[in-house]
């Protein structure tokens, strides 16, 4: 799985279709193991869907998108995802936590509600997430 983040320098780009690059992350197992960078080449809204889809993205991460942008990544199969986060590594990295423990992360309230006895529930749970994204 791949994840893209939209990117003007060493921040995220404030419009998903006139960044200067696209960040992608490479993800294993739910952890970051390579990161390439690739310049928008003022392609348009469909020309960089399909380059992202070439690519293997999954995901694209950025402050905000176009309607036109949207409809080009969802007829790729790419999952649009706006972010505030100020750093490519950090949106990616809040982007996993919230895929693989859910919006709310580990709190005191789902420990007590899930014991750590069923921990095995809790990786299928991450397994069927992760196996529905790359679907």
């Amino acid at each position: 799985m791949r994840i893209a983040v939209a990117c003007d320098g060493l921040e995220i780009a404030p419009h998903a279709a006139t960044c200067t690059s696209f960040a992608c992350y490479a993800i294993e197992a739910g952890v970051i193991c390579g990161c390439s960078n690739v310049p928008n080449m003022a392609l348009t809204a469909k020309e960089r869907a399909n380059t992202l889809k070439q690519m293997d993205v999954t995901t694209l991460l950025a402050q905000t998108f176009s309607p036109e942008g949207l409809t080009a990544l969802a007829e790729c199969g790419i999952e649009a995802v706006p972010t505030t986060d100020v750093s490519p590594r950090d949106a990616v990295n809040a982007f996993l936590h919230a895929t693989l423990m859910g919006d709310d992360g580990l709190t005191v309230e789902s420990l007590d509600a899930e014991p750590l006895d069923d921990i095995d529930d809790a990786f299928a749970k991450i397994e069927y997430k992760l196996v529905a994204q790359s679907a």
